[in-house]
């Protein structure tokens, strides 16, 4: 019999506060806004695994799962027909979910959620045979403790010391997931918890990775394999210590957290952090967000086309400049994105993504029109409600100078995307990889999760069988 795990915390230590709050998930009501959002940010989650597959991290991820399939595995791979064990699942589809810039972020926390919490949550769920609304219950008391995690170890101060923020925090919102859905109490919660704690991990050096493939595994499978695999592991009868987050050292002082702990942890669930999560637009590099959105408005606004501009301005903040400053990957280069969005007057995911194109004597042409410059007022650090702002000046044939300033970025908590603008972008990430009959189908499927009896129908339909 699994021998289970004693607990050695006291009821005002964060540990057994943050044991309670998640092993209560299943027990916790979901209202309608919650239960929108969870919906939305799993369907965004799961459109960035299917079309994460096609590229270089998702071929990568999905050729190591390869040594571990089984047609009798616990869990699929989304986007092929293979199953493995939920653990390798949970790595395969982390990676694929942040193969590419379009998942969710957590602007207040600086991690990514979904590439972590979901792959990990999904998994389990597969695993544990739950229904879709524990998936969904799951997921929300995932991304609040990622979040909170995350604002606790200190955000861009904490990237500085040479860590990252992403995966450490995605590894302990994993965990939770995992841990919410294996039916852990409280006692061995937080030993799950514990055992994720020595799992937490990722360095800083990932940015300098310019293929993506480390950075996916640091990002989302490196954190959604340490969160399931410490659920699973307590699960399974392993024994720990129950105070993780407490006493010395302790998760926060051995990571040399830069936030504040108390702050960080006082409104868990109040509000639930995935209703401050952002849903990305478009399908790029944060930073470049904003920028798109003022390209967007004022294309829009003023019905501009290609041949009625002179030149163009976009301009960001130097700590967001400086990420999306011409670099190699198209996804993250503001110019070459700014280029097809004067164009093409929007820009869809197989725009930002075609190195063919960016080669081609309209976009070249285009491209020598466009100029970053730089603006200290633009958001960034130290500017939490809007970190991220952006703006863009069009100078047109006629004489006119148009300027547009994107102070809340689309998708944002303060400019949040409507149901049907996710399920579009969801609909454009998947249609490639899937066709559009399977696309629509995961839609549908999405819309009355909360209702379904477990997740296989949609994890076979995300698979393509």
């Amino acid at each position: 019999m699994a021998k289970k795990a004693t607990r050695n915390t006291t009821e005002n230590t964060l540990s057994r506060k943050t044991a309670d709050f998640v092993a209560g998930a299943m027990k916790r009501r979901l209202d309608a806004k919650m239960m929108e959002r969870a919906k939305l940010h799993s369907l965004d989650t799961f459109a960035a695994m299917i079309s994460g597959a096609d590229m270089i991290p998702g071929e990568a991820a999905i050729r190591y799962a390869k040594l571990f399939t089984s047609p009798k595995g616990d869990a699929g791979i989304i986007a092929s027909k293979l199953r493995t064990n939920a653990v390798t699942a949970a790595l395969v589809n982390g990676m694929t979910a942040h193969a590419d810039e379009t998942d969710d972020s957590n602007q207040f926390s600086l991690t990514h959620p979904g590439c972590a919490v979901i792959p990990a949550a999904l998994a389990m769920a597969e695993r544990e045979k739950a229904s879709g609304l524990e998936f969904l219950k799951s997921v929300a008391v995932g991304y609040d403790i990622c979040a909170k995690m995350g604002m606790a170890l200190g955000g861009q101060a904490f990237i500085r010391t040479g860590k990252d923020s992403h995966a450490v925090a995605g590894c302990m919102g994993a965990a939770a997931a995992a841990a919410s859905l294996a039916g852990l109490n409280a006692a061995r919660t937080a030993v799950a918890l514990s055992y994720a704690s020595q799992s937490a991990s990722g360095l800083a050096t990932l940015f300098r990775d310019p293929e993506h493939v480390e950075k996916a595994f640091v990002f989302g499978g490196l954190p959604a394999r340490g969160g399931i695999e410490a659920a699973m592991m307590v699960q399974s009868g392993m024994s720990g210590i129950a105070n993780p987050l407490d006493g010395k050292p302790n998760f926060f002082t051995a990571n040399n957290h830069q936030g504040d702990i108390a702050k960080s942890f006082a409104t868990l669930g109040k509000p639930f952090e995935i209703t401050r999560t952002n849903i990305k637009r478009w399908s790029v590099g944060s930073p470049a967000q904003a920028v798109m959105d003022a390209l967007y408005a004022l294309i829009t606004k003023y019905d501009i086309k290609p041949g009625d501009i002179v030149k163009a301005e976009v301009f960001l903040s130097p700590g967001s400049a400086a990420v999306v400053d011409s670099r190699p990957m198209l996804d993250i280069n503001v110019q070459y994105l700014s280029a097809v969005m004067l164009l093409d007057g929007t820009l869809s995911f197989a725009a930002s993504h075609d190195f063919t194109r960016a080669k081609k004597p309209e976009v070249v042409n285009m491209l020598k029109k466009v100029t970053l410059l730089t603006d200290a007022k633009l958001g960034g650090e130290g500017q939490a409600k809007n970190p991220r702002q952006g703006a863009a000046a069009i100078y047109l044939k006629d004489g006119r100078r148009v300027y547009h300033h994107a102070k809340a970025v689309r998708g944002t908590a303060e400019n949040p995307m409507t149901v049907e603008e996710v399920e579009a972008k969801a609909h454009d990430l998947i249609k490639p990889v899937l066709g559009a009959k399977t696309a629509g189908a995961i839609l549908k499927a999405m819309a009355t999760l909360d209702k379904a009896k477990s997740v296989d129908k949609l994890v076979a339909l995300m698979q393509g069988k």
